[in-house]
């Protein structure tokens, strides 16, 4: 009995011409990415590195030596952290408004007090939005991951009830009992990769195809 390939994992004879794309995620993030890159591995050949920040600087900086990579997808305080530290362009994963609303309100779902906790690059119009619908809720913004154990740590002891906010403010209010609503959609994911995308074509038609060079301080 012959075995059956299912379609978007036949040989494909031009696959080695596709654009190379590494996704760097820690956390909730790596399985939302997970669901994704399915519908992208036709379009380019997606690695997933999961780690983080010196982690991945590390990691990216040994494999540049000896493999090939258009473009980085990260989000949150990682691509932050990455974006100055690799000589391969990076596209960050940005949640939007849909996406803010719809985590605030499965948040809702949860509990009735809520606290936003994202990256400093993050959600930069929260406070408008927040003003123009009356809600009452807290938002603190961290650089370090020590910032962001100290956002979570102050909400809890201000009451706050749940989370939303990136993987790693998930990660440390579930260690301190607060359940967590992550930030980031798949359509944000998707709009990452596509974007990617986007680029990794505009550098081919440039020739500026990134170098493989070592990660920046690895």
């Amino acid at each position: 009995m012959s075995l059956r390939v299912p379609p978007s994992r036949l040989p494909d004879p031009d696959r080695g011409a596709l654009p190379v794309i590494w996704t760097v995620s820690v956390s909730r993030l790596t399985g939302l990415l997970g669901d994704v890159i399915p519908e992208f591995d036709r379009r380019a050949r997606i690695v997933p590195i999961n780690l983080g920040f010196e982690e991945a600087v590390d990691v990216i900086g040994q494999r540049l030596r000896r493999e090939h990579c258009d473009v980085v997808i990260a989000g949150g305080s990682n691509a932050a952290y990455l974006r100055s530290r690799l000589e391969v362009p990076l596209v960050p994963i940005q949640a939007n408004g849909f996406d803010l609303m719809e985590a605030l309100a499965r948040a809702r779902r949860i509990a009735p007090r809520i606290g936003l906790v994202t990256h400093a690059s993050d959600v930069p119009s929260f406070n408008s939005f927040q003003h123009s619908f009356g809600l009452d809720i807290e938002h603190r913004r961290f650089v370090t991951r020590e910032d962001a154990r100290d956002c979570i740590a102050d909400l809890r002891a201000n009451g706050i009830e749940v989370i939303v906010g990136t993987g790693m403010a998930i990660d440390h209010a579930e260690r301190v009992g607060l359940p967590g609503v992550l930030l980031y959609s798949a359509d944000s994911v998707r709009q990452a990769f596509e974007h990617a995308l986007e680029l990794a074509q505009t550098l081919a038609r440039s020739g500026a195809t990134p170098p493989r060079r070592r990660a920046a301080g690895a």
